[in-house]
C-alpha cells in the first residue's frame, strides 16, 4: 500500500489553521481618516471658518489615527515572534521576517517615491537629497525633508525601523525564553521587554520636551522613530496579551473594553483641544484607546462582529497601505487639474475629501492588485528558512 504525502501549506485535521484576526475594516478607517484629515488641511486658510468650532478640532484630531497603523502593526507582526518564544511555534529566522516585510511593502513604496519625485523634479538633478533620504528610509532624521515628495511616508520609515528592532529583539527573546522553565517566566520576560520600549520613547519625548526644549517644529524629533516607538510597543503588548491566552470572555467585558477605548480617544481629542498635555504625548493615549477597541473584537471567544466582514469597507482595508501612499499624490494631480474647488470653505473641504477618495481609493486598489500582489510573490519564493524555492524540484515520490 502506497500513502501520498500531503501538499506543502495544507493543513491537516491535526493541526488546524487558527483563526485570523478580522482588522481590514480598522485599517481602512484609519486610512480614510488621514486621508480626510489631508483634504482638510488642503483646503485650510488663514481665514477659516471652521476655526474655533468642534468641527475643527474633530478634523485635526483625524491625524492621531495613524497610531491605529502602528497599534496594529506591532500587533500583527508581534504575534508570530511571541508565540514562537513561548514555544507554541517554530522561530522565524530574521531573513525570513525581513524578506517577507521588505517583498510586501518595498516595491510599492518606491515606485510612489521614484513617480511623486520625478513628476516634480522634472530638471536634473532636483533635490536628489530628498531621493536618497526617501530611498534609505532616512528622511525622518531630517526636519527638511521628511514630508517631502509624499508626506504620509514618514511613517514607514518609521515602521522600518520597527521591522528592523524586532527581527533583532525576536531572535533575543528565543534564546533567553528558551532558558526559562515556566511559560510564566517567558511571559514575564516579553511584557517586560514590551513595557520597555514603552517607556524608553515615553522618557526620549519627556527628554525632547522639557530638557532639551525641542519646539514643535522639530518635526524629526517628533515624528521620528524614537518618537513612535511606543505605539508600535502598545501593538507589541496586545501580542504578548494575545499569545498569552488573554481573553474577553463575557458580552460585558467586550463591552467594556470598546467603551473605554473610544471614552479615550474622546478623552484624547478633548485634552488637544483644550491644550492640557502637550501634542507628542497624545498619540500615545490615543494608541492606548485603539488597543483597548481592537482587543474588544479580537482577543474574545466569540467571532467578530459582523461589521469586520462587511465586504466594500474590508476591500479598502486589503488596500490600505496604497491608499495610504498614493492619498497626497492624487489629491496633488486632482488640484493641478482643477478637479477640486478652491480653498477656504467648508463645502469645498467636504467637496474634496469626496472627490479625492473617490478616485484614490480605485488607485489604491489597482495598486494593491499590480503591485503590492507581485510583492506577495516574490516573498513566496522563499521557503521557511529564507532560501529561494526551487520550482523546478521532482515532485515527492509516493511512500
Amino acid at each position: 500500500m502506497t500513502a501520498v504525502l500531503p501538499e506543502a501549506g495544507k493543513a491537516t485535521r491535526e493541526t488546524p489553521s487558527p483563526r485570523r484576526f478580522q482588522l481590514d475594516v480598522y485599517r481602512a478607517l484609519a486610512a480614510i481618516a488621514v486621508a480626510t484629515f489631508h483634504a482638510y488641511q488642503f483646503n485650510r486658510t488663514e481665514k477659516w471658518p471652521l476655526e474655533g468650532t468642534v468641527w475643527h478640532e474633530v478634523m485635526l484630531s483625524t491625524d492621531l489615527f495613524v497610531a491605529l497603523f502602528f497599534v496594529l502593526s506591532g500587533l500583527l507582526l508581534g504575534l508570530p515572534v511571541v508565540k514562537a518564544a513561548l514555544g507554541d511555534s517554530s522561530p522565524r529566522p530574521a531573513r525570513v521576517f525581513l524578506i517577507k516585510r521588505v517583498s510586501r511593502l518595498i516595491p510599492a513604496y518606491f515606485i510612489v517615491v521614484l513617480v511623486v519625485w520625478f513628476v516634480s523634479n522634472p530638471e536634473l538633478p532636483g533635490h536628489w537629497q530628498d531621493l536618497l533620504l526617501h530611498l534609505s528610509f532616512t528622511h525622518v532624521y531630517s526636519d527638511e525633508y521628511i514630508f517631502w515628495t509624499d508626506g504620509p511616508a514618514w511613517s514607514l520609515a518609521d515602521e522600518m525601523h520597527f521591522y528592523l528592532l524586532l527581527a533583532l529583539l525576536g531572535s533575543l527573546a528565543y534564546r533567553v525564553c528558551a532558558r526559562l522553565g515556566s511559560r510564566r517566566a517567558k511571559l514575564a520576560v516579553l511584557y517586560g521587554g514590551a513595557g520597555t520600549l514603552v517607556a524608553i520613547s515615553l522618557a526620549y519625548k519627556l527628554l525632547a520636551k522639557f530638557v532639551w526644549h525641542r519646539p514643535s517644529s522639530s518635526w524629526s524629533t517628533w515624528f521620528g522613530p524614537m518618537a513612535k516607538l511606543d505605539l508600535f510597543a502598545i501593538g507589541l503588548l496586545m501580542a504578548v496579551l494575545a499569545a498569552g491566552g488573554f481573553k474577553l470572555a463575557h458580552r460585558w467585558s467586550r463591552w467594556t473594553s470598546a467603551l473605554i477605548g473610544f471614552g479615550v480617544i474622546v478623552l484624547a481629542h478633548w485634552v488637544r483641544s483644550n491644550g492640557y498635555l502637550p501634542d507628542p504625548f497624545l498619540h500615545p493615549v490615543v494608541a492606548v484607546g485603539c488597543a483597548f477597541v481592537v482587543a474588544s473584537t479580537t482577543l474574545t471567544t466569540v467571532p467578530p462582529p459582523r461589521f469586520l466582514s462587511w465586504q466594500p469597507a474590508v476591500t479598502v482595508g486589503l488596500a490600505s497601505y496604497s491608499l495610504y501612499l498614493w492619498h497626497e499624490p492624487v489629491l496633488r494631480v486632482l488640484d493641478t487639474l482643477g478637479l477640486v474647488p478652491s480653498t477656504g470653505s467648508a463645502s469645498a473641504f467636504v467637496v474634496t475629501a469626496v472627490v479625492l477618495l473617490a478616485v484614490a481609493i480605485p488607485v489604491a486598489l489597482l495598486s494593491y492588485h499590480a503591485i503590492e500582489k507581485t510583492g506577495m510573490k516574490i516573498a513566496a519564493a522563499f521557503d521557511a528558512k529564507g532560501r529561494p524555492r526551487d520550482y523546478y524540484a521532482p515532485e515527492p515520490l509516493a511512500v
